[in-house]
């Protein structure tokens, strides 16, 4: 793929990243699975050993309140990463190449807009991956980023919330009822998990999703029901792991994947 071809690719990619979208996890189909890019001949032509893993995100960032949970979730998908044989590479080898290209080409996201500039951003993207090249043996680099969404818990679903591969059941505080007429269709905000990866010519290899989990409860405490934001945000470990496990699909394959494989 020609970095031409790859520009126009990521710039969909960043786009969707600006304006996507007590329980257990759920199994089986699942129709709300991302619909992933995955380039197998790319990924097949040289075993992927060694990862490069960006601690920054490859387009919007998640809002303040969630740049914690960020760090937490880029932990967990190292801990998953290890655990499916790959190498890791130091951080300092993304931050170091991201650093010099941002000095080069300014900001990549201007938060006074919510904009990202993409001259910046892609200028920054081409010399971040040279540097990579010229300075690893990594094999690809990873974008695991966390977005945030909205989603409704919808009523003819037994108040479900479903997006992205995964099903989350309505979280409550409080033991007051829920009025007849309350309007189950109101969206609340979501979290979820999207993976890119790229070898370091730049030729991508994934781009998909997974749902992780509300971050939003109805508060049922008052005579008026309301949805508020969770104290603790992302806080099931299982969700997380599910979420991960759906969005590096199939690049490392999940056996119980809930969407259709492609062929």
């Amino acid at each position: 793929m020609s970095i031409l071809s790859f520009i126009r690719i990521a710039l969909l990619i960043t786009v969707a990243s600006l304006f996507a979208a007590c329980s257990s996890v759920t199994g089986g189909y699942n129709p709300t699975t991302f619909e992933y890019t995955y380039n197998a001949e790319v990924a097949n032509k040289k075993p992927i050993k060694k990862v490069v893993l960006a601690s920054t995100s490859i387009g919007k960032p998640p809002p303040s309140y969630l740049r914690k949970v960020e760090t937490r979730l880029r932990a967990k998908v190292k801990k998953f990463l290890t655990g499916n044989g790959y190498e890791v590479l130091p951080n300092y080898h993304f931050e170091n190449a991201w650093k010099q290209a941002t000095r080069t080409y300014g900001d990549v996201y201007d938060p006074t807009t919510g904009r990202i500039d993409q001259n910046a951003w892609r200028g920054t993207m081409i010399t971040m991956a040279k540097q990579i090249r010229e300075n690893t043996d990594a094999d690809v680099i990873i974008f695991a980023d966390l977005v945030e969404h909205p989603v409704a818990h919808n009523y003819t679903s037994r108040n479900l919330a479903r997006w992205y591969g995964v099903n989350r059941k309505l979280s409550v505080r409080g033991t007051g009822g829920v009025p007849g007429d309350f309007n189950w269709n109101q969206e609340v905000k979501a979290a979820s998990i999207s993976v890119t990866v790229y070898t370091p010519d730049l030729n991508l290899v994934l781009s998909n999703r997974g749902g992780l989990d509300t971050l939003y409860e109805l508060d049922l405490r008052k005579s008026n029901p309301k949805f508020i934001r969770r104290k603790k945000l992302l806080k099931r470990d299982e969700f997380v792991e599910e979420g991960i496990d759906i969005a590096f699909h199939p690049l490392i394959e999940m056996s119980d994947y809930p969407g259709e494989k492609k062929k």
